[in-house]
């Protein structure tokens, strides 16, 4: 784990920027890959990109100031300058909102190129997520004392029971007859995260898929709900709305979004790429 790559004095370089920074070339580089086997012009794959790299970094700190509100009205400056501090559902859902009006805007039928942008949503996230993993920036899961779990005392959020008493105080109530350790093991939820959107990403890229129907961003979608929903259950986040999580509530809307897509794909023509 190293969250800090470069130190140059008041000048950093963090490995979560460094590895979100790969996530979106890398995403850029395989979506125009797709756009180039299907004939479409890349320059909307480009504009595309600029969408959704601005929905996507400013929606994630929406969100994620929606989601530690009462931290944001103490320190609200602090909030939205700082490096760290990312929900990348709320960074999904405004990208996508602005990429549907730059489709509509360009004549091409809308789920064609979701179906190619499908593969590069997955690349990005599995990336990202690894630059998670790496800085320690608290976005790991709930204690464990499964053997895989992970420690991060190094982290930008540490898991040293002296220095986060959150993480503390639950590791007391889920095991209240175990000594609290020096360094909390947790759920690496990043890296099953990451492992899952990987195999998504395969799934997607190998298998047989007719392009335009919106079968393939479909599959993505709910696979991602799923996915997303569940693990849910093991991250630190707070469930606020309705006994679920912001971020479970967006899971459901794109499970039900993708199931519908699906159900409504033979209406729609496609072709092999």
């Amino acid at each position: 784990m190293y969250p800090i790559l470069y130190d140059f004095g008041n000048f950093k370089i963090g490995t979560y920027g460094v590895l979100l920074a790969t996530a979106f070339l890398s995403g850029f580089l395989l979506a125009n890959s797709q756009f180039k086997k299907a004939n479409v012009d890349l320059n909307l794959a480009w504009d595309l990109h600029f969408f959704a790299i601005f929905g996507g970094l400013v929606g994630s700190r929406i969100l994620y100031i929606i989601e530690n509100f009462k931290a944001f009205i103490n320190e609200p400056m602090a909030m939205i300058i700082s490096a760290t501090g990312f929900s990348v559902l709320g960074g999904y859902v405004m990208a996508f909102g602005l990429c549907i009006w730059r489709v509509n805007k360009s004549g091409e039928p809308f789920f064609k190129l979701a179906d190619l942008y499908a593969p590069a949503l997955a690349l990005g996230y599995c990336l990202g997520r690894l630059g998670c993993m790496m800085a320690g920036d608290g976005c790991y899961g709930i204690p464990t004392d499964k053997p895989w779990g992970m420690t991060f005392p190094n982290g930008i959020v540490p898991t040293l029971s002296k220095s986060n008493e959150m993480l503390r105080e639950l590791f007391i109530k889920m095991f209240p007859n175990k000594p609290v350790p020096v360094d909390i093991p947790v759920h690496p939820t990043p890296l099953y995260e990451s492992s899952l959107t990987f195999i998504l990403m395969l799934i997607l890229l190998l298998g047989s898929w007719n392009i335009g129907k919106g079968r393939r961003f479909a599959f993505f979608l709910t696979w991602f709900g799923i996915s997303r929903f569940f693990m849910e259950y093991i991250r630190l986040n707070p469930f606020e709305y309705f006994g679920m999580t912001s971020s479970q509530i967006l899971s459901l809307c794109f499970i039900i979004s993708g199931i519908i897509i699906f159900a409504t794909s033979g209406k729609r023509k496609g072709q092999t790429v």
